[in-house]
């Protein structure tokens, strides 16, 4: 087993290895995302990465032509590879894919599509949590179903918790600020971004880091399929918004390191939060 990258401080996790997995994403090649994905983790996790993240749905893109051959449901085997790799490594895995909606959780009265864009987190061989996308864009509301919940993600082997957020939740800061006062103390986004949209990407990402004094692995995609190009440009920023590490365009694996208990020590010492007046929001 590989030495861990966490150092500790009191007995609490200080410092992390995080990884921002930059992928190209071959429409509807959902092996082949799959296998690149996996080899793309394998070079993070050598450098002694703890969290990688991967980008918005990921496995398949947004293969909408055949949605419903490619959407699975939660133990399908997307996941099972992902639980066997985190299981090997003893890490942990974040990102989205398209997950097909099972009859218990959906009525056949409900006209509602049978997908979610499922954000999912996997530890060390079990699934951890999963959060569905609340805020679809575009024609994405056309062939998924919206998620109902917001909550953190609690990780039980490092007593930490994610706030894992799908890219256009981004444009609505009351989805990281909801995650924040939930108790998260990392922001993670996956995200497919174009190119027309990555100024603002970065724009929205780094405020949300900031205006939560949190850190955020800011995850998303390289390459280009018939939609559009992409940005590239993943960052990972702590919680002043500083520059731990950035990604140009190409298909990368981006590591950075974070403090965990700096942004702890921030909310000592500001009162942001404090001095919030939502009786008046």
């Amino acid at each position: 087993m590989k030495q861990s990258s966490l150092y500790f401080l009191h007995g609490k996790v200080k410092t992390m290895k995080v990884a921002c997995i930059q992928m190209n994403i071959s429409l509807c090649s959902k092996h082949e995302n799959l296998e690149r994905a996996l080899s793309l983790a394998e070079e993070a996790v050598s450098k002694e990465a703890e969290l990688l993240v991967f980008p918005e749905v990921f496995s398949t893109g947004f293969c909408y032509d055949r949605i419903g051959e490619v959407a699975e449901t939660i133990a399908g085997s997307t996941l099972e590879a992902l639980r066997a790799f985190s299981k090997e490594h003893n890490c942990i895995l974040a990102g989205s894919m398209i997950e097909k909606i099972e009859n218990d959780i959906i009525s056949k009265e409900n006209l509602a599509p049978p997908q979610f864009n499922l954000g999912f987190c996997v530890e060390s061989g079990k699934l951890a949590g999963i959060h569905r996308k609340t805020h679809l864009y575009g024609p994405e509301k056309e062939h998924f179903s919206h998620g109902d919940c917001i909550t953190p993600i609690r990780l039980e082997k490092h007593g930490l918790s994610i706030g894992l957020i799908v890219c256009n939740e981004l444009r609505y800061p009351e989805v990281a600020r909801k995650l924040a006062l939930e108790g998260a103390d990392i922001l993670v986004s996956a995200a497919e971004i174009p190119d027309f949209f990555g100024c603002s990407w970065r724009i929205i990402s780094l405020a949300r880091a900031l205006e939560n004094e949190l850190p955020h692995i800011a995850c998303t995609r390289a390459g280009k399929d018939r939609y559009s190009t992409y940005f590239g440009g993943s960052f990972i920023t702590d919680g002043w918004g500083r520059m731990l590490a950035e990604a140009g365009e190409e298909e990368c694996v981006l590591i950075g390191e974070i403090d965990l208990e700096e942004a702890k020590e921030m909310r000592k010492t500001t009162s942001i939060f404090e001095d919030r007046r939502p009786e008046l929001y």
